[in-house]
């Protein structure tokens, strides 16, 4: 068998197993570095939502029936939730839910009423946010898995329960108070190995290509 042919054939099995190689530890590391990314968001949010709903007593939601967006009561609690959520620029919305003893989930409080009164979700209100995150936040702070469309966006949204007590939680869940951001904000920010992927590219083309020049170099010797 030709020398040469048994040298090409070296090569590309070694050019091969390089680009696996490599490839495997490329996505490996990118895929790591993003749900990094992704897991320190979600906490900031949490962290977030939880000191906000320690603002949010029970006793402010009493009472409030569809249709009570024009009063006093309700507008007060509008600019509570506004004033809170500026402290954030990448927030953009807080609102309040109520999920009911049939487990739907309805809107309570939406701080964009002043802002966008017919653009906002009115009390009553169902919500078509995924419920089983929103359902475990009755028992403490959690983000929605991943970022979700509703007739309003995309979003991801981190959730917090409005307890009787605040200091320790009691079970006694009145309601859940949720922050949203942008979904494009969240993927721009925890897609940002892209880095990884450029560095792993350029170390197959140099490994290959180291490949390339020692396997012709052997081949010139064997001449």
């Amino acid at each position: 068998m030709n020398s040469s042919f048994v040298q090409s054939n070296k090569i590309l099995i070694c050019s091969i197993l390089v680009i696996l190689i490599i490839g495997s530890f490329t996505l490996l590391a990118y895929n790591n570095q993003n749900t990094a990314l992704q897991n320190s968001v979600k906490q900031g949010m949490e962290s977030t939502v939880s000191v906000m709903a320690t603002q949010i007593s029970p006793k402010d939601l009493a009472g409030i029936k569809p249709g009570d967006e024009g009063s006093e009561h309700y507008k007060a609690i509008v600019q509570k939730l506004r004033t809170m959520r500026s402290m954030d620029d990448a927030l953009l919305n807080a609102y309040i839910l109520k999920v009911n003893p049939d487990q739907t989930v309805t809107f309570l409080v939406d701080d964009l009423y002043l802002q966008d009164p017919q653009g906002s979700a009115k009390i009553g209100e169902v919500s078509t946010a995924p419920k089983m995150d929103i359902l475990l936040a009755l028992s403490g702070p959690t983000t929605s898995k991943q970022p979700y469309t509703t007739k309003y966006g995309s979003f991801m949204t981190a959730y917090a329960p409005i307890d009787d007590n605040v200091l320790d939680s009691t079970g006694n869940t009145y309601a859940v108070l949720a922050i949203d951001v942008p979904a494009t904000d969240y993927n721009d920010y925890t897609s940002r190995g892209g880095w990884i992927l450029l560095t792993g590219l350029v170390s197959m083309i140099l490994a290959i290509g180291a490949i390339f020049l020692f396997g012709r170099s052997t081949t010139k010797k064997d001449e």
